[in-house]
């Protein structure tokens, strides 16, 4: 039997890109560094590759598991070419690039733009808690003005958190990783695969019967910002739902920073839908300080 990959073997190439290294992934994607053999510009591969639904075959080529997981794996395939299709027309300043496609191995790839810098969850990790209150809002305002032109597209990103956020020194913020993204305002039962970072994602991503929308990214916005106070994560939702045990960032954090930022976050991270921000617009609104 000939050996079998669980990513691309470095040296690869896909049409004009060639994989010099593997980045990492999660649960639907493999990510790699590559080569622009046409520029020779570096740049950024994602390969479709959902792990609890793929395998690689000993000719590189990405199919589904077994039997059972056929449909799912291509109905998945689909929408990530359709969804990342819409994403390459978004130009926004705080949304990561899409460069274009390449079809191989009986899978997806999309070519991104690839920028020096850390991802806001490295730093979190590195600079500690009690981020000032300037850093936070030079974040989070752009990066809620891009996920606002990705809500006019008609999308969701369902998988905002501090490691999606990527900080580029002396530019603004990046947006990443759309391996989650789905179509605005899902009707309940409609998801093709549930998407949970625990800490981060609000409590109707882990139910198939409720809406999701733009209220559900501002959840996430929310706990991300509070995760720049606490260095942590905030409890799960779904410990929230049971017994919320979370005391609001307005009581913690009072003589730290302004009301109008920890009013804003725990507005962001109410637990029911109605009690929250219904649009970027609304939040940003209250989040910006009055000129």
């Amino acid at each position: 039997m000939g050996q079998s990959y669980d990513h691309l073997p470095i040296g690869s190439t896909l049409d004009h890109y060639k994989i010099e290294k593997v980045l990492g992934g999660g649960g639907f994607s493999i990510v790699y560094l590559a080569t622009d053999t046409k520029t020779d510009e570096t740049v950024v591969i994602k390969e479709y590759f959902p792990n609890k639904l793929a395998k690689r075959d000993e000719a590189l080529n990405v199919i589904a598991k077994d039997e059972a997981s056929e449909k799912f794996f291509k109905q998945g395939r689909k929408l990530f070419f359709q969804e990342a299709s819409i994403l390459a027309a978004i130009k926004h300043p705080n949304v990561v690039e899409i460069l274009g496609f390449v079809q191989a191995h009986d899978t997806i790839y999309s070519a991104m733009s690839y920028h020096r810098g850390i991802s806001l969850q490295a730093y979190i990790k590195k600079m500690g808690k009690y981020r000032d209150e300037k850093f936070i809002l030079n974040i989070f305002i752009p990066i809620l003005e891009g996920l606002h032109a990705v809500h006019k597209m008609g999308l969701l990103h369902l998988d905002i958190k501090p490691g999606n956020i990527y900080l580029r020194q002396g530019l603004p913020p990046l947006l990443l990783d759309f391996g989650a993204v789905h179509k605005l305002v899902l009707p309940s039962g409609s998801r093709l695969f549930p998407v949970v970072s625990h800490g981060f994602s609000p409590p109707e991503q882990s139910s198939q019967r409720t809406k999701l929308g733009p209220w559900s990214d501002l959840y996430a916005i929310g706990a991300t910002m509070r995760a720049c106070i606490e260095a942590k994560p905030a409890p799960p939702a779904k410990e929230r739902i049971k017994k919320n045990n979370m005391s609001p960032a307005v009581a913690l954090y009072a003589e730290r920073y302004s009301k109008r930022l920890l009013k804003s976050i725990d507005w962001a991270m109410e637990l029911e839908i109605s009690k929250r921000p219904q649009t970027v617009d609304e939040f940003l609104f209250a989040l910006k300080p009055l000129t």
